[in-house]
């Protein structure tokens, strides 16, 4: 044994202690000086304001005697409002994703609100954020399906992360998803996965009992393929998944079992 495989082992004991005991207790610490920023800046620029509109009400030529810098002083506390907004927003992305991992029961879930929530996260990743266009499309009236949240979430970012890693390779740099709905189904579509995975998938025999011996067999890269599939159909067999070869769109139909008012 070297250095790098002890390393290794102090690491993975390290990470396997991170979701659960760690992270909860990060966020906690940084949530109460979060909410005090949030709370004295707005206090602030409300002050701010009711401050500005008296003196400008006592003394109507202040703002032409004190120039620019009167100005400034009012934009920045703005933009201090302004920034600790976004700041507050990526804290509840961050948040939002690591409730999702913890959250192990079969509830009733929005696969809309759940795929925001995921791209809201993605955009962690700066190349993502950055030079990929996201072309969002999401149905907010669609019914709420029975699931694991935590597995409709590590379905999703894994998929939406092999769709990264594939537009690097492809010239045009949209990402394309959306949701619908109709009276059986929450359909997801999302562009950009290989039709290899699928095809893979498609030569399977459906009874899941063989799927799961043959994938007793899967190497590490075809388990990041296709166990997100596989959960999918274990946590409802009724989920249908297809792929359009052309659009390398890939469409998962998954049962929402609501049936309208007569």
């Amino acid at each position: 044994m070297n250095e790098t495989e002890i390393y290794a082992f102090l690491e993975n004991t390290f990470i396997a202690t991170f979701l659960d005991e760690l992270i909860p207790g990060i966020f906690h610490n940084f949530a109460n000086p979060l909410n005090g920023i949030m709370g004295r800046s707005k206090l602030m620029q409300r002050r701010l304001v009711d401050f500005v509109g008296k003196m400008e009400s006592r003394y109507p030529g202040i703002e032409r005697e004190m120039g620019e810098e009167y100005k400034k002083i009012i934009s920045d506390v703005h933009a201090i409002n302004s920034e600790s907004d976004k700041l507050f927003n990526m804290f509840r992305v961050s948040t939002g994703k690591f409730y999702a991992f913890g959250t192990h029961v079969v509830e009733k879930l929005n696969v809309s609100s759940l795929i925001e929530a995921e791209m809201g996260f993605a955009d962690f990743y700066l190349d993502f954020k950055h030079n990929v266009k996201k072309d969002i499309r999401l149905d907010k009236e669609a019914p709420e399906i029975s699931g694991i949240t935590a597995f409709y979430s590590m379905i999703f970012w894994m998929l939406i992360r092999h769709a990264m890693k594939n537009i690097n390779n492809e010239n045009d740099k949209t990402f394309f998803v959306a949701t619908s709905h109709d009276d059986r189904y929450v359909t997801v579509e999302i562009t950009h996965i290989d039709r290899g995975i699928f095809s893979g998938w498609r030569d399977m025999s459906s009874n899941m009992n063989e799927i799961l011996d043959i994938a007793a067999t899967w190497n590490d890269e075809q388990k990041k393929e296709y166990y997100p599939l596989l959960l999918l159909k274990l946590g409802d067999e009724g989920v249908e998944i297809a792929h359009d070869d052309g659009a390398d769109l890939l469409t998962i139909r998954i049962p929402h079992h609501y049936k309208k008012e007569a």
